[in-house]
């Protein structure tokens, strides 16, 4: 546990140190309310920890289809691993997990973007799409994985509650993380994904709106709006799982 914290302090060293209280401070008062919650609740660590495994395999996958298609920028530095320290960012982890203490209905979270230098990919707009795309290629992955566990072991989800609540977990989470993300809204995935498909119009819409992305994104989770978007794909995701599974 000493190394972890060595080596998310040395990740992190470069953030200015008012930052790192105000991130500190959240810490603490989160892991004050999350010991009283998890006497009410133990499957709330289960819930976290699923998340935080589901958007670092996320960012892992773009490292790795970016190094597959010429671009080494996220093995040079250290990003094409499964330590968890290297790929964790403060505010998307203590988000997450204050949504989850408050119990919201929605949960996002992210990890730290893995580098990647457009230049250096061999089938320039093809490539771009391959890299983007391959982060909610992982999340529909890892909810399909759930649904299978579901479908072929039906006795282990049912008669096991720790398995049961991080499968559901699993499915939940990462429908919600695979649609959201493809949101054609910078600098969400969706965004570049667009911007490897259109046109010169299209590409310029979508650099124009890169400054303004999170807080067109902020504007539409304050209005409701975000939600509204997203329910019914999932809903429609959820109902072809069902079909699966049955």
């Amino acid at each position: 546990m000493k190394e972890f914290f060595n080596d998310f302090k040395y990740v992190n060293r470069d953030m200015p140190k008012s930052t790192k209280i105000i991130y500190g401070g959240l810490a603490g008062l989160l892991l004050v309310f999350l010991m009283g919650r998890l006497k009410e609740n133990p499957r709330i660590l289960i819930m976290i920890g699923v998340l935080m495994m589901s958007v670092i395999l996320h960012e892992l996958a773009h490292g790795v289809v970016a190094y597959l298609n010429g671009d080494s920028t996220a093995k040079l530095m250290g990003r094409l691993t499964l330590n968890p320290v290297k790929h964790i960012d403060p505010l998307g982890m203590l988000l997450p997990i204050g949504l989850i203490l408050m119990g919201s209905s929605f949960v996002i979270g992210w990890a730290k973007p893995v580098p990647v230098n457009y230049r250096n990919l061999k089938k320039g707009e093809f490539s771009v799409f391959m890299v983007s795309i391959a982060g909610v290629v992982v999340n529909f992955a890892l909810a399909f994985l759930g649904a299978t566990i579901i479908k072929f072991f039906p006795e282990v989800y049912i008669a096991n509650d720790i398995v049961g609540a991080a499968t559901g977990y699993l499915i939940r989470i990462n429908l919600v993380l695979g649609v959201f993300n493809l949101l054609p809204i910078p600098p969400l995935d969706g965004s570049k994904i667009l911007w490897s498909l259109g046109g010169d119009g299209i590409k310029d819409m979508v650099e124009n709106l890169d400054r303004y992305g999170f807080f067109i994104i902020i504007a539409l989770s304050y209005l409701g709006i975000l939600w509204k978007i997203i329910d019914p794909i999932f809903g429609f995701l959820v109902n072809v799982l069902n079909m699966y599974i049955q």
